[in-house]
């Protein structure tokens, strides 16, 4: 048997925050979708990847899915993609 999983990529205007709880505006994410929410996204210059983990920011109460590079550098963003918690 062949699974097949099929993504989209779009380019996103975000609110992102940093790690710092400050927020650093709109900025443009590049993202890849499945079924559920993002895969991957390219964010100010870093390659991220979902991690697995998921759940729910605690001051919002959005979806949300952790991210990480190669790196180990971090972030949050909803499933939606319109906002973004650098961790």
């Amino acid at each position: 048997m062949t699974v097949t999983t099929v993504t989209t990529v779009t380019t996103i205007t975000a609110q992102v925050t940093d790690t710092n709880h400050l927020p650093k505006g709109a900025m443009p994410v590049q993202v890849e979708f499945d079924a559920e929410g993002p895969v991957r996204a390219q964010h100010a210059g870093q390659a991220y990847r979902y991690t697995g983990k998921s759940g729910h920011n605690r001051a919002t109460g959005l979806a949300v899915r952790e991210m990480a590079t190669v790196d180990d550098a971090r972030l949050w963003i909803t499933l939606d993609c319109t906002q973004v918690w650098e961790d």
